[in-house]
């Protein structure tokens, strides 16, 4: 049941809005129902990514995860072109982005669950330009 659910919110936190500054919330009725696809293993909840984000557009994972308080999601990517204003983060269950801003081309943050819900990876770009990203998320 539990490498299930551990699927699930992969998919999920994939499809949320990414990025989190000290305050900062942005509600996702912007979010680009574009999917795509993370690659699983499942002795350790961690799903990897590879995927072109249009300019001025966020995409999100596929399906969400129940997280519990305490629990944290770890971003691990990279993204090109560097110069790129890029968001990563995740769709609460309140429906609000909780987004972290990469820098130089890369991102290595960790995001500490304060609300027990299904949460939704998702990639905020920007920038006028496409955008290409791959990497980690880790429950």
């Amino acid at each position: 049941m539990r490498k299930v659910l551990c699927k699930l919110m992969i998919c999920a936190v994939i499809i949320g809005c990414m990025g989190m500054y000290a305050g900062a919330v942005y509600a996702c009725e912007d979010v680009v129902l574009e999917r795509f696809e993370l690659a699983e293993n499942i002795s350790r909840a961690t799903g990897a990514f590879e995927t072109e984000v249009a300019g001025n557009t966020t995409v999100a994972a596929g399906s969400s995860f129940l997280m519990d308080v305490g629990e944290t999601v770890t971003i691990d990517a990279t993204y090109s072109p560097r110069s790129a204003s890029v968001d990563f983060g995740l769709i609460a269950p309140d429906g609000l982005f909780y987004p972290v801003r990469g820098q130089n081309g890369s991102i290595n943050k960790t995001i500490e669950i304060v609300e027990r819900g299904n949460y939704t990876f998702a990639i905020r770009n920007n920038s006028s330009v496409e955008i290409s990203v791959s990497g980690f998320v880790k429950y």
